[in-house]
């Protein structure tokens, strides 16, 4: 089994040595074990090099985040590879990230974090699967993620989790709504700028 630390440098440096013959079992252990300790990837890497491996990670050319709605590996391992996603926004994001909005910017932020925090959901291989009731339960943890994203401090992690919901507001309108109205509701002293993407996201209309 690979530990966390040969899936950080296999995601993060060599990236093309990926072995997608690993078990689908053994390839969400390592996941999960990555996005867990994700935080502690600044002790041995740039924030370029781990902004680099996780757009690798999330592209077509690497095809490891499917494994989520692999039916061959048990569902309480898939949703515990979804919650480490939750550990990895809360570790990693959350305290690294500048605290700015990526959508209508023209100059990318300093800290190139803020690209991936930015576009997680946006290249994630799901946007959601409804018509396939065994994958349900992924699909609701996911959003569940994206919807605790808008109870973060940072507005670059709050700003990511409402462009997830705005590109799954197709599959599932009627959850993503209620939960911007909700985040729209409790949050009332929100930057014009904010409010404004919660608003075109409620209605999927995200880029």
């Amino acid at each position: 089994m690979v530990d966390s630390d040969q899936w950080a440098h296999r995601l993060l440096i060599v990236q093309d040595d990926i072995d997608h013959d690993d078990p689908p079992h053994e390839i969400i252990r390592g996941l999960t074990d990555f996005f867990t300790t994700a935080g502690r990837l600044v002790e041995n890497y740039s924030t370029q090099q781990i902004n680099d491996g996780l757009w690798f990670l999330s592209s077509p050319r690497c095809d490891l985040l499917y494994t989520l709605y692999d039916e061959q590996v048990d569902v309480a391992l898939r949703l515990g590879c979804v919650e480490a996603i939750r550990a990895m926004y809360e570790n990693l994001f959350a305290p690294h990230c500048r605290r700015i909005m990526s959508n209508g910017v023209e100059t990318p932020p300093e800290e190139p974090l803020n690209s991936i925090c930015y576009m997680w959901w946006d290249n994630f291989p799901s946007w959601g699967r409804p018509e396939e009731p065994y994958h349900r339960r992924i699909d609701s943890a996911l959003l569940a993620v994206m919807r605790d994203n808008l109870a973060g401090k940072n507005i670059a992690c709050v700003e990511s989790g409402l462009h997830g919901l705005g590109h799954w507001h197709h599959n599932y309108p009627d959850q993503v709504e209620t939960t911007i109205d909700d985040f729209l509701r409790t949050h009332r002293r929100l930057t014009p700028p904010l409010r404004e993407y919660a608003l075109a996201a409620r209605g999927g209309h995200v880029l």
